[in-house]
């Protein structure tokens, strides 16, 4: 199931650029019977030359952007709209350019309306780069 997008939301630079393909990202809800259930939002992409650093690499701004985003997609699959207010972001294995990564994001908890969630990217079934972060629900 596609994850819905705000209106406000629709020109989003990591979402709608040619980072990663000629179309916007589609994020999509998991389905509570998958294996990766506990990831409860996630994409799959190739990230294009627009997203590299070093020759062959993404670049690692771009990297913690998907985080970002992946994160945010996992809020609005719940209805939430908010703002980043920290991200911390490691990175395990370089991401190459041109091979399929899949980012995923999950909900881990909330405090009031602050919002805790982490996210993956994977490629080639290898741990890529992990971030948490937490978000502010917007007035």
């Amino acid at each position: 199931m596609k994850v819905f997008i705000p209106h406000n939301h629709r020109r989003c630079q990591v979402c709608s650029q040619g980072f990663f393909s000629d179309s916007p990202i589609c994020f999509e809800a998991v389905s509570e019977h998958e294996t990766l259930a506990k990831y409860k939002t996630r994409a799959k992409i190739v990230p294009t030359d627009k997203a590299e650093g070093y020759n062959g690499i993404m670049q690692g701004g771009i990297v913690t952007a998907l985080h970002d985003s992946a994160m945010l997609h996992c809020l609005f699959q719940n209805s939430i709209t908010a703002m980043t207010v920290s991200l911390t972001s490691r990175f395990h294995h370089p991401i190459s350019i041109g091979q399929e990564l899949e980012v995923r994001a999950r909900w881990v908890k909330s405090r009031r309306n602050i919002y805790f969630l982490e996210s993956q990217i994977t490629q080639c079934g290898k741990l890529c780069s992990s971030a948490q972060s937490q978000f502010m629900a917007s007035q």
